[in-house]
């Protein structure tokens, strides 16, 4: 999920910008933003993907443009857009009314130009946990008569879906396409040190879990830098418990905010591991993924959806993960880097735009 904190740049979150190229060559294409746009130093995942992914699409030549998530919510009116605009692919918030009820129906040449990409798992489980095993697609011999758990997110639709990674869970999609997020809009460094303090985010597990997290760390005499994914209500909650702990003269330091494209050695210079605790299912995250950028190991918790792509340290309940952690011991590698980079990206989206491209 995205921290949904921000302002707007780059003309605003409808700014337009063609890439030099008419607006047809390399295609038109259309994405869906958060109301509050990109001025905000906390935007979060939604936000990086898509700045990163849009400017290297117009500078392939693709007409990209961002409309705000305000004007999403008419779906006449953005019906109307494509058309008037002849737009080849629009890509709505996960969040979007597009994906509710039966509208697919009621809108379908809305329908033929949408690229939905899997940002979270909100559409198929409520508290962004690992959605449940699909009985007419997750097995090899469905029983008969198996009804698909995605029922409800209309795998059916003639709709384009991207996911970030091949999961049980999406294969009950069957147009589906498989294109990876990129790290590279921060330096492949080595900004790790054994000795270092840790690095945690809180937010995405509940308050008495990070309320242990806390305690167990800071009775071990661990040094904590920490951060929040500032969208939860847990993030908001976990922010009392630090204020506390660090009133208390424990050695805390707080990143109540930060810009990862220009302060990622403030976030993770110096640091012998990034901690992230997350019950949620993480199609992809972007802080393990600038952490292994950055040379800093990952910890985290069971599977997590992509998050073990990242981590170097994973264990299945908290306790065993900070037992891990508060025991003195942190000198282990990172992983791989992501070989992905944004202009990968890019051109794997510029050919899902014009394979919805409108020749009319």
């Amino acid at each position: 999920m995205a921290d949904r904190a921000g302002g707007r740049a780059d003309g605003g979150a409808g700014g337009r910008a063609d890439g030099g190229a008419g607006g047809r060559a390399g295609g038109r294409a259309l994405f869906e933003i958060y109301d509050e746009g990109f001025a905000s130093p906390t935007w979060g995942g939604v936000e990086t993907a898509l700045w990163y992914l849009v400017h290297r699409l117009r500078a392939r030549g693709v007409s990209a443009e961002f409309y705000p998530q305000s004007e999403g919510a008419d779906l006449d009116a953005l019906a109307a857009r494509v058309e008037r605009e002849r737009v080849d692919a629009v890509f709505p918030l996960v969040e979007s009314p597009l994906f509710e009820g039966g509208q697919w129906r009621r809108l379908p040449g809305l329908h033929a130009r949408t690229v939905r990409i899997w940002h979270d798992v909100s559409r198929l489980a409520d508290d962004l946990t690992t959605p449940p095993p699909c009985p007419a697609h997750g097995t090899d011999a469905p029983a008969p008569g198996a009804r698909c758990t995605a029922e409800g997110a209309h795998p059916d639709a003639p709709v384009r879906e991207v996911f970030l990674r091949e999961l049980a869970w999406t294969k009950c999609f069957p147009g589906r396409t498989v294109i990876p997020w990129a790290a590279d809009h921060v330096p492949a460094k080595d900004l790790r040190d054994a000795r270092g303090p840790v690095v945690l985010q809180l937010g995405k597990v509940e308050t008495p879990q990070a309320e242990l997290c806390l305690r167990r760390l800071t009775e071990a005499g661990v040094p904590l830098r920490i951060m929040f994914a500032t969208w939860s209500s847990q993030g908001r909650k976990a922010r009392e418990l630090v204020r506390a702990r660090a009133g208390a003269g424990h050695a805390i330091e707080v990143l109540e905010s930060y810009d990862i494209r220009t302060d990622w050695e403030r976030v993770f210079g110096g640091a012998s591991l990034f901690l992230l605790p997350s019950a949620f299912h993480e199609t992809f995250n972007f802080a393990a993924a600038e952490a292994v950028q950055l040379g800093v190991p990952v910890a985290t918790l069971g599977e997590g959806g992509n998050l073990p792509r990242f981590a170097s340290v994973r264990r299945g309940t908290l306790d065993e993960l900070l037992d891990r952690v508060a025991e003195g011991d942190r000198d282990v590698e990172p992983v791989p880097r992501l070989s992905m980079t944004w202009e990968d990206v890019a051109e794997k989206y510029a050919d899902v735009i014009t394979e919805g491209r409108r020749d009319d």
